[in-house]
């Protein structure tokens, strides 16, 4: 049996993340038995342990799915190992949904492929029974590059929807740059069929998380194609950060567009990808101590970022290579893991592999730790202590 000692002190369980992670890639067994939203179980024969001359304790191998506190208990000769979060969510992002595509496009999309990397969407992100689901945009083809008809446009928003429709956790988008009309720059169209903040919208998505959905793109996306931050987002986004602050609740923020650059910048400008007025978002964001975490799409690179004690997450196209989406998972106390699922979409795969200007897949997929990562989130800590 596990001392009750042990369940009650989750740095002790944490301690064992490195024994637990070792002895799975030695092939301790283990199998699932049973998923529900926020929890995950799993079994482990206590007598594999007992026989190895190890404490039973060292078979919480459960922590390679799930940071947080973990509750463990004998029964039956098996450990059941249990995790439990605030909040467990996908985010995806750069669907670029096109009906009938007639070309790729730059690497790394695969808009050819779109049916079958929509329909294997679908299929994964139900299977896991996140609490909600998050988009951050671009889920089509239309603004520039694409000069997308538009007929052709708003078929493709019906299609887009339908797929949407199937998810059965909780649906949030924001509009992206390529989710206007490229013949008439306007996202008419695109907000009748999707719920879009006019500016920003605050959602409780639960009792202890709230999202901030922004709209960067509410002036001349033509002209400034990465959006703007404006005077409006930015008085609502402290508006919200204050009413978060009064209840303890954490906020999360999500837009478009990057805010940090990829690389040095000249004076006065913002950085390839990165929404106007990146610097002032930035300085807000710092001095909005309910804010834990900003998400992003836009640049189809998978990045994490951390600045003082929040963070920033960057995440690659769904519709290209890694063709994959973030798992979410928030703890009680304070700790951030995201795992990066990737889509098994053999066609869109093969023709990727092919492809002359498909690149390096580390630009495009990033590297270990901007995929799969455990993050200790001081604002989110001292919010929910």
């Amino acid at each position: 049996m596990v001392p009750e000692s042990v369940n009650e002190n989750p740095l002790l369980l944490r301690a064992c993340r490195t024994t637990a992670l070792r002895k799975l890639e030695e092939g301790w067994p283990m199998r699932s038995v049973g998923q529900g939203k926020g929890v995950v179980f799993a079994e482990v024969p206590i007598s594999f342990g007992l026989t190895s001359g190890l404490n039973p304790i060292i078979c919480v191998l459960l922590w390679f799915l799930y940071s947080g506190f973990l509750c463990v208990s004998a029964v039956k000769g098996f450990i059941f190992i249990k995790a439990d979060h605030m909040n467990r969510f996908v985010f995806l992002t750069d669907t670029h949904y096109w009906t009938n595509a007639p070309a790729d496009f730059s690497a790394p999309k695969m808009l050819t492929c779109g049916a079958e990397i929509h329909e294997a969407m679908v299929s994964a992100i139900n299977a896991m029974d996140p609490d909600f689901i998050f988009h951050g945009g671009d889920f089509l083809c239309g603004g520039s590059s694409f000069d997308l008809p538009t007929e052709v446009f708003e078929q493709s928003i019906r299609d887009v929807r339908s797929y949407v429709d199937r998810f059965a956790a909780p649906f949030y988008g924001i509009p992206g740059n390529h989710d206007c009309d490229a013949q008439t720059w306007s996202f008419e169209s695109f907000t009748e069929a999707f719920d879009t903040p006019e500016v920003l919208a605050v959602d409780q998505v639960s009792d202890k998380l709230r999202i901030a959905r922004a709209n960067v793109f509410t002036g001349d996306t033509k002209q400034w194609g990465a959006g703007e931050w404006t005077d409006q987002h930015d008085e609502l986004l402290r508006e919200a950060n204050r009413d978060a602050m009064a209840v303890s609740v954490p906020l999360l923020l999500c837009l478009h567009s990057w805010i940090l650059p990829d690389g040095p910048v000249k004076e006065g400008e913002e950085g390839r990808g990165c929404v106007r007025g990146a610097a002032r978002l930035l300085q807000t964001v710092t001095d909005c101590a309910s804010i834990c975490v900003v998400f992003t799409g836009h640049r189809h690179l998978n990045r994490i970022t951390t600045i003082r004690d929040f963070l920033i997450v960057d995440t690659s196209c769904l519709i290209g290579y890694p063709f994959g989406f973030r798992e979410i998972s928030l703890s009680d106390d304070g700790w951030f893991s995201t795992t990066f699922h990737r889509l098994t979409v053999p066609q869109a795969s093969e023709a990727y592999g092919q492809r002359d200007d498909a690149g390096e897949d580390a630009h495009w997929e990033g590297q270990p730790h901007h995929q799969n990562r455990d993050i200790l989130i001081p604002r989110l800590r001292n919010l929910l202590s």
